[in-house]
């Protein structure tokens, strides 16, 4: 080609370019070719757009670019496509399977293979294969050739991430190793700035107030049993004996009649006695908490068939009245809530003293339950009961604790100081319950 041809083929349009390399060519033909070839060109440049965005997803992939396969090929408004790569699949929505298919399979590792298939929906003019140009095969293997890649890359990243956070993982178990060597100084000061911050989140009127109203509670209930002992009780007891001496100067129906005005009689004082231990248990005054608690064990045994394993370690320690109710009632709370809630069928309740503190643990083997109520902020009676009880222990300067999940029963730990009360001695015989 002469110089002077050169010149005049750098003035015209790249089709008239073409043209004028290949005079007989038909134009029209030439043009086609063109937007083919552009067609082609663009599908790769938004399938190199799509694969640097490494936010999406395996599916977010495959369905960008089975949007990009129609738009590409010689018949857009009959061609459907699919992509798959494993268990992932993509369609354009008009997708249905013919005869007339272009394929291209690429495969990431031995485990993880992928497949682009275009579809023409009905029959077209022979081309280089099938209905199909020579420039879409092509196309379809660089397509297949870029998702491989892309995928092979993106396995690496995740398998180098992995391999980070596995050596991350060893590193911070050696290096709590070595801090378990600290743990035991720390301990003190992380369980004083926990203590704080639960301090700042609750509301100190809140604490105040729940230990007046329990208090008040307390000493109304024992009030109400002292009047049921003092009043009603020796009424009934000295009706009791009236009627005793009676039966022996009446025989025929009377006899009959006092004896089972005895026995009523009889009923309604161990009635009297067992609804005087429910208000305020007088053992809890007079001999401690390690035999109220022990009573009470013994109690929900009998009232609902609970085995309560109780032991103490025999102290008997003097604790404030207000630490003694507090204690008592928090494990009767906890105790109602194994057989309610928990539906547990054993408990073991275990009482130390040392260190100027007072220990009380409560384990039941129960269905446990979600970290929220463990919380103590649960929606029902047993969250609010958990709140209650960590609010009151909180008020004397205790602490309480609780282990749970579902499926896996409740550890409920109650610390609180033993401080300075009225010592306890030995059970008094005509306290025991009938």
């Amino acid at each position: 080609m002469s110089p002077a041809e050169k010149k005049r083929n750098k003035l015209l349009k790249p089709s008239q370019a073409i043209h004028a390399l290949h005079p007989q060519v038909p134009r029209n033909e030439v043009m086609h070719a063109l937007r083919e070839r552009v067609k082609e060109l663009t599908a790769l440049h938004s399938t190199v757009c799509v694969l640097q965005d490494d936010r999406l997803s395996t599916r977010d992939v495959l369905e960008r670019i089975v949007r990009l396969i129609p738009p590409a090929w010689q018949y857009p408004e009959i061609t459907a496509g699919r992509v798959l790569l494993g268990d992932c699949e993509s369609r354009t929505p008009n997708f249905r399977r013919t005869r007339w298919l272009q394929a291209c399979e690429f495969r990431i590792n031995p485990a993880l293979a992928g497949r682009i298939e275009v579809y023409y929906l009905k029959k077209m003019p022979p081309e280089a294969e099938g209905p199909f140009l020579a420039e879409e095969r092509n196309l379809i293997n660089s397509l297949a050739d870029m998702l491989r890649v892309y995928f092979e890359r993106r396995l690496a990243s995740k398998a180098l991430l992995d391999a980070h956070n596995d050596l991350e993982r060893r590193v911070k178990e050696r290096t709590a190793e070595l801090e378990k060597l600290n743990a035991a100084l720390k301990s003190e000061v992380r369980e004083r700035e926990l203590r704080q911050k639960e301090i700042l989140t609750y509301q100190e009127k809140l604490r105040g107030l729940s230990a007046e109203l329990i208090l008040t509670e307390e000493r109304e209930r024992r009030e109400i049993a002292t009047d049921l002992h003092d009043v009603i009780g020796q009424t009934l007891a000295m009706a009791k004996m009236k009627a005793g001496a009676m039966r022996g100067h009446c025989a025929g129906e009377t006899g009959k009649d006092l004896k089972s005005l005895y026995g009523f009689i009889d009923e309604a004082i161990l009635a009297t006695r067992s609804l005087t231990f429910q208000l305020a248990s007088p053992i809890l005054y007079e001999l401690g908490l390690e035999s109220a608690l022990e009573r009470l064990a013994e109690d929900m045994r009998k009232r609902y068939g609970l085995r309560v394993d109780f032991r103490g370690d025999g102290g008997n320690q003097a604790l404030p009245t207000e630490t003694s109710v507090m204690i008592f009632k928090a494990v009767r709370e906890l105790l109602m809530n194994a057989v309610k809630h928990a539906k547990a069928s054993e408990v073991k309740v275990r009482v130390r003293s040392a260190a100027g503190k007072i220990a009380v643990t409560v384990r039941d083997n129960g269905r446990g339950f979600a970290a929220a109520a463990a919380a103590g902020y649960g929606s029902d009676r047993r969250g609010f009961g958990l709140f209650s009880i960590r609010e009151k222990v909180s008020h004397l300067g205790g602490a309480f604790r609780l282990n749970t999940r579902p499926g896996a029963g409740t550890l409920a730990v109650i610390t609180a100081p033993l401080g300075k009360g009225k010592k306890h001695g030995k059970e008094n015989p005509h306290l025991r319950r009938p």
